[in-house]
């Protein structure tokens, strides 16, 4: 039976920290590789989240950050910050992962919508929305309560990354604008990421749900 928000502690205590912290540990290595490595051999060019930092300091403030500095945002995202956040999320929302899934799902389908308005809509944007909205149906069948809300983040930090940082950034809404194959690159990687990172979490809590 799944776990309610109002049902698992909402108090972050050291050993809590330590668990979310190896989560997110866990799901940027992973992370790494895919953008670093497999994206590179498919695109010939890797997923640089630091380059979506810089554009959002070029584009609103005028500022161009340092690459380390960069890098160690990226970072302390990856580990900290969107931990984190799942922890607040997860133990005072609601239903978040129905929440989530309906903001990724609106979102999306309106980014793809607005391809079909502007007559620039291809055949890859239809395979992309079809295999992000598969994704998210995978819930109705998923007997795994724990999984599905780890593939219920993953989507969500895609939607933040590239739904919100990227417009922010300049760039366009969820990087359609560029084709999409970047952007579903970026999908799958965060994907793996955040369900990782929740999914390791958890289990060491001790809220491993089936």
């Amino acid at each position: 039976m799944t776990m309610t928000a109002d049902a698992r502690p909402a108090t972050i205590s050291n050993r809590t920290m330590v668990h979310l912290f190896a989560g997110g540990l866990a799901g940027l290595l992973v992370w790494e590789i895919w953008a670093r490595v497999l994206t590179k051999a498919v695109l010939g060019y890797p997923l640089e989240p630091a380059g979506l930092i810089d554009a959002i300091a070029q584009h609103r403030l005028g500022l161009s950050v340092p690459y380390l500095i960069r890098e160690a945002l990226h970072y302390g995202v990856g580990i900290v910050g969107y931990p984190v956040f799942y922890f607040i999320v997860s133990r005072f929302v609601p239903r978040w992962p129905l929440v989530l899934d309906a903001i990724v799902l609106v979102t999306f389908s309106a980014g793809v919508a607005g391809l079909i308005a502007a007559g620039t809509f291809a055949p890859i944007h239809f395979i992309f929305w079809t295999a992000a909205v598969g994704l998210i149906a995978t819930r109705a069948i998923n007997r795994s309560p724990l999984i599905a809300d780890a593939i219920t983040w993953g989507n969500f930090t895609w939607f933040n990354a590239l739904g919100l940082m990227a417009p922010i950034g300049g760039l366009s809404f969820y990087l359609l604008g560029e084709g999409g194959e970047l952007s579903y690159m970026s999908f799958v990687g965060h994907v793996i990421y955040g369900a990782i990172a929740v999914w390791l979490f958890e289990r060491l809590e001790g809220n491993a749900r089936s």
